[in-house]
């Protein structure tokens, strides 16, 4: 008769990637904007002293998925959701990644 087999892969867990803040403004910068997961507190803790310097923009998300803008004193306590970390608007759109406007 056949036989069920069971098959039980053993994986590693993940851990938080840990970035330096200019890897990480230059990554934000080259793609426009970048999701954070809610347990990434490194990155978080680097993104945070980049918005108090004006070098990026942090965007709270929501359970229903909308992005609420988080001022430079609300970052710290909204730490259990995710984020999308995003360039700012030096001139036109948030978001909008470097050499955009180089392609058209």
């Amino acid at each position: 008769m056949f036989e069920p087999e069971t098959n039980v892969v053993a994986f590693k867990p993940r851990k938080a990637v840990a970035h330096h803040p200019r890897s990480l403004m230059e990554r934000i910068y080259a793609a426009g904007s970048l999701s954070v997961r809610a347990d990434d507190r490194a990155t978080k803790m680097a993104a945070v002293m980049l918005q108090a310097l004006g070098f990026l923009v942090i965007e709270e998300i929501l359970a229903d998925g909308t992005p609420r803008r988080l001022q430079r004193g609300e970052a710290r306590k909204a730490m259990d959701r995710p984020w999308r970390l995003a360039k700012p608007a030096f001139s036109g759109e948030i978001g909008v990644p470097d050499g955009g406007t180089f392609l058209a």
